[in-house]
């Protein structure tokens, strides 16, 4: 598996990706198996192993199998299936662990089995919105269809911040953060500016929108880079009517990498090549901002980045961007 490969996929602007497909085969009441069809993004993925010897720790969280070291890392085992509700086959020898590595955090997830990577355009993956109503509680953040079955591809980042609270962006809360302006003077400048907040997960996007909106500025949300371009289209028009300026209506981008329809890269690069949005402040924040895909979106036009748990720089960079402070 070429981990530079799929960075380049994923962070280059091409609107394509590559996804590990792995499978949970579900144990039924009449004793029969059906095979659940699950995705991850070959970005986020380590490697994938045998189940390792894992030691038991402490008063730990609900579905956590224990630890194990991965390359030298204390590494948590999560059981994948037991956290989805999916009743499997407890055999753990038959097993396989997919190891990731994102939010500068290693994790292991207990699988019955992998399948293979597929290379696939963003337009091709589809919101579950599509689906089902998807609110703040949904793992599903993207589905895609591949041999007349539906692979979900599910939000790790709220999987990790259930079974490990303590490391969640939850716990931020820019109301006690002592680096932040919240005069009342500062707030309501903050009032008079409109952030669009682009995620494809629903948990994501609701602590960013509540960190900024806490902090006194008007939020945009938007699920996918399709939806935030078709917005931001939409404003340009509405603009070019009333005879105003865009940044009249929206002041700056919050935005994700990958994303169903349009991922981050390439809304970032339509946007720059829209005469009206070259110079809107666009900030990229997601979980694969390594170096090498920090400086990707530096090439691309955008103005920063950060990484997914340091929410707590989301407010004072705005402010840097929006305002020149």
């Amino acid at each position: 598996m070429s981990q530079s490969s799929s960075t380049i996929l994923t962070e280059s602007g091409t609107n394509e990706l590559e996804i590990i497909e792995f499978h949970l085969e579900k144990q039924l009441p009449d004793g029969s198996t059906k095979t659940c069809y699950y995705g991850i993004n070959v970005a986020k993925v380590r490697e994938v192993i045998q189940v390792p010897d894992t030691t038991d720790y402490p008063n730990a969280q609900p579905h956590m199998v224990g630890v194990f070291s991965s390359r030298d890392i204390l590494t948590p085992l999560v059981d994948l299936a037991g956290w989805l509700g999916v009743p499997t086959k407890a055999e753990l020898e038959k097993k396989f662990v997919i190891v990731t590595d994102f939010n500068r955090m290693t994790n292991g997830f207990l699988i019955d089995s992998i399948s293979r990577i597929h290379r696939i355009s963003w337009n091709d993956v589809e919101s579950p919105s599509q689906f089902l109503e998807a609110g703040e509680q949904d793992c599903v953040v993207a589905v895609v269809r591949k041999d007349k079955n539906l692979i979900m591809i599910l939000d790790f980042e709220k999987i990790i911040a259930d079974i490990n609270p303590e490391l969640s962006m939850e716990k931020y809360d820019v109301k006690v953060d002592r680096n932040v302006d919240l005069n009342q003077k500062m707030v309501t400048k903050r009032n008079g500016k409109t952030i669009m907040v682009v995620d494809d997960s629903a948990f994501i996007r609701s602590l960013i929108q509540d960190t900024l909106s806490s902090a006194g500025y008007n939020i945009i949300a938007c699920k996918d880079g399709g939806e935030a371009h078709e917005k931001l289209m939409e404003i340009e028009q509405v603009a070019t009517t009333e005879n105003m300026s865009v940044d009249e209506l929206v002041n700056a981008v919050v935005t994700d990498v990958e994303m169903p329809r349009m991922d981050g890269m390439h809304l970032l690069k339509r946007l720059r090549d829209t005469a009206v949005y070259e110079s809107t402040p666009i900030v990229m924040f997601s979980s694969l901002m390594s170096e090498d895909n920090r400086s990707k979106a530096l090439a691309l036009g955008a103005n920063d980045t950060i990484t997914k748990p340091e929410i707590g720089k989301m407010v004072a960079m705005m402010d840097k961007y929006v305002f020149g402070e």
